[in-house]
């Protein structure tokens, strides 16, 4: 949700969240929270109906992943809440050979033969009942838990069982539940949302105005910084030099403010500024598009202190050639 308090057609109220009002975004990522793809709500009548059949819900899904597919050799497995899940949505997956999985609700288990949930409710929690369709593969698990859960998926299945931890209040200690494998795997993988919407909403951009798309413009901003830092995360440098988001965070607002454009102050010109201060380190030992170039007036080499005519494209620092090395290189 990106937070909003004005008026606008396309507003949301959702209750029990913790941005109420705002506008609704739709949000593909990975596990670790990293957006593929993503797409504002827009109503119910504000798309065509490109994919009849499957719901609101289905149609969300398979517009996020249209792309996705036309990338060569990516494969990847889809995890999904009850509020998207359906058996003709996992169906049309699977005709795309797409792999999924996802909580679904049992008012959408059409004629699925699984026991009744009030008879699943009666017996000890770790109790589990699934049901197969051999021709389309698809599997269907209810597992009684400290809830009744329903699980299905086009690819992983019951086995093999694993055992999940819980807390017996007749016992007053932990005890060991047998737990099918899709739901292992519906845990572990699911939940890249919600760490989106934590590390967005951590250090939200706080400037306020009176423009509607001035909200949706400062979710964008916070959601490249959180992208950044899932990028150098992914970075032999972050493994010798870890930062967390806030110090992304500042040192892109570090270089973006050199970056500016400085205006003489009036009066006496002050000082001459030192290169090593006017350069940030962040951009000087970055290795990445320092070319040298021609300029017509001389300036000061930042390695040797001697004039020359060249400098550092991006750096905007004067560098003779046989410095250029020396100057970035720590």
């Amino acid at each position: 949700m990106v937070p909003y308090y004005g008026r606008h057609g396309a507003k949301q109220l959702i209750r029990g969240k913790p941005i109420k009002f705002g506008f609704k975004m739709w949000v593909l990522t990975t596990p670790l929270g990293y957006i593929v793809q993503c797409e504002p709500y827009q109503g119910a009548t504000g798309r065509p109906t490109a994919y009849p059949g499957v719901g609101m819900g289905g149609e969300v899904v398979l517009d996020l992943i249209a792309e996705l597919q036309e990338v060569e050799g990516c494969s990847f497995h889809l995890t999904f809440d009850n509020l998207f899940t359906s058996l003709k949505l996992v169906d049309r997956l699977s005709e795309k050979n797409i792999a999924c999985t996802g909580t679904i609700r049992a008012n959408r288990l059409e004629d699925c033969p699984l026991r009744d949930v009030k008879d699943m409710q009666k017996t000890p929690r770790g109790t589990f009942d699934y049901a197969t369709d051999t021709k389309s593969g698809l599997i269907v698990v209810r597992w009684n838990d400290n809830n009744i859960v329903n699980v299905v998926s086009n690819k992983v299945g019951v086995h093999p069982l694993q055992v999940a931890k819980r807390w017996s209040r007749s016992e007053s200690r932990q005890v060991q539940l047998p737990q099918p494998f899709l739901i292992r795997h519906y845990n572990q993988t699911m939940g890249g949302v919600d760490r989106t919407d934590q590390n967005v909403g951590k250090y939200r951009v706080a400037i306020r105005s009176k423009k509607w798309w001035w909200a949706i413009f400062a979710y964008c901003l916070d959601v490249c910084i959180q992208q950044v830092w899932h990028l150098y995360r992914a970075t032999e440098a972050a493994k010798n030099n870890p930062l967390d988001l806030l110090a992304i965070r500042r040192r892109v607002v570090r270089v973006y403010l050199g970056r500016a454009s400085h205006h003489a102050a009036p009066g006496r010109p002050r000082g001459h500024v030192s290169v090593d201060k006017r350069v940030l380190e962040e951009i000087r030992f970055d290795r990445l598009d320092h070319l040298v170039e021609l300029w017509p007036t001389q300036l000061r080499c930042g390695a040797c202190g001697k004039k020359t005519k060249h400098r550092c494209s991006k750096c905007k620092v004067g560098v003779h050639d046989r410095c250029f090395r020396q100057y970035h290189t720590k």
